[in-house]
């Protein structure tokens, strides 16, 4: 099980920082729920700048208290399975809703998988694809997908 700072970590590794949009809704932000977990993620937050090499005030991205949480419009939910028509579309019928689907393991790891777009990766999904329940030729395709040099 990965803590919260491991997630601050991989959150700090795959983030541009010195950058982050104006509107609320597609801003950068690292949320904690209490003082220990602000602390870590003010810490990471500092450790990213030095890292950078620079000043804490040139990162952008916002340290928040969680208050409520509002899932992403169906459009917004696994979206490099939109480039996958088919499989999205089986995806969003099996699991239907934006709750549904956004929640769903199957989904959120054929996303990273697709994401990644890396033959490195096909050899962990091979590992874990008979679990998904897809049909073959849905197989057929993600595996082709991913073994592209």
């Amino acid at each position: 099980m990965l803590s919260y700072e491991d997630l601050l970590e991989l959150f700090w590794t795959e983030h541009e920082p010195r950058r982050n949009k104006p509107s609320r809704q597609y801003s950068n932000a690292v949320f904690y729920r209490d003082s220990r977990q602000r602390e870590a993620a003010e810490d990471s937050k500092t450790a990213a700048a030095a890292q950078l090499g620079v000043t804490k005030d040139r990162v952008e991205t916002l340290i928040l208290p969680v208050r409520s949480f509002t899932y992403a419009e169906m459009y917004h939910q696994k979206y490099m399975l939109t480039r996958h028509r088919e499989l999205r579309e089986f995806l969003s019928t099996t699991y239907p809703g934006t709750k549904a689907l956004a929640d769903s393991t199957v989904a959120s790891r054929l996303n990273a998988y697709l994401f990644s777009g890396r033959p490195a990766a096909s050899v962990d999904l091979e590992e874990e694809i008979a679990g998904f329940d897809l049909p073959s030729r849905l197989l057929e395709q993600v595996t082709r997908f991913l073994s592209r040099p």
